[in-house]
C-alpha cells in the first residue's frame, strides 16, 4: 500500500516538473507559429509611394491593410506616426517590424494599438545613417486565431 502511494506521488512530481521545464524552455510564440503556420505576406505595389500617399495591400485571405506615414517626408531621428486602416481584420493589435534592406540598421518591433474599428496607430523613430538613401521595409502582421497574415510596405529615406 505504501509502495503504491510512493509511485503515485512520484508520477505527479514528474508531471509537475515536466510542465515547469516546458514552461521555461518552450517559447509560446513558437507554439503559436507551429499552430497557425508561417505568416502569409503580400507586398505593396511598386507604383505606390508612401511619400505621396497611403498604400493599400489586399492580403491572401481577402482582408485589406492600408498604411500611411506622417510626416510624408519620413524623416530620420524624428518621430513618425504610422496609421494602418484595415478591413476584415478583427484584432486589438497589429505587430509592426521595421528594418532596412540595404544595411543592418537593427530591427524595430512595435505594437500598433487599435484606435477605433479598423484603425491602428503607432509611432517610431528611424535611426540615421551616414550613407543615406536607406530602403526600409515595414512588415505589418495580423495574428488571427487560425492564421497569420501580413503586408510588406517599402519606403526610402533621404540622407
Amino acid at each position: 500500500m505504501k509502495n503504491s502511494k510512493f509511485f503515485k506521488l512520484l508520477f505527479v512530481e514528474i508531471i509537475v516538473l515536466g510542465a515547469i521545464c516546458a514552461y521555461f524552455l518552450i517559447n509560446s510564440s513558437d507554439i503559436y507559429r507551429w499552430y497557425v503556420g508561417n505568416t502569409d505576406f503580400v507586398k505593396q505595389s511598386k507604383n505606390c509611394n508612401l511619400h505621396n500617399s497611403s498604400c493599400l495591400v489586399k492580403l491572401k485571405d481577402g482582408s485589406i491593410m492600408e498604411l500611411s506615414i506622417e510626416p510624408q517626408s519620413i524623416p530620420l531621428m524624428k518621430p513618425i506616426e504610422l496609421t494602418v486602416k484595415t478591413k476584415n481584420i478583427a484584432t486589438d493589435t497589429l505587430k509592426l517590424k521595421i528594418f532596412a534592406t540595404n544595411m543592418n540598421m537593427g530591427l524595430i518591433v512595435k505594437t500598433l494599438k487599435k484606435i477605433s474599428k479598423g484603425i491602428y496607430k503607432g509611432s517610431v523613430t528611424l535611426p540615421t545613417c551616414i550613407v543615406g538613401g536607406m530602403i526600409w521595409n515595414a512588415n505589418i502582421i495580423a495574428n488571427k486565431p487560425n492564421k497569420s497574415v501580413g503586408a510588406i510596405f517599402e519606403f526610402k529615406t533621404a540622407k
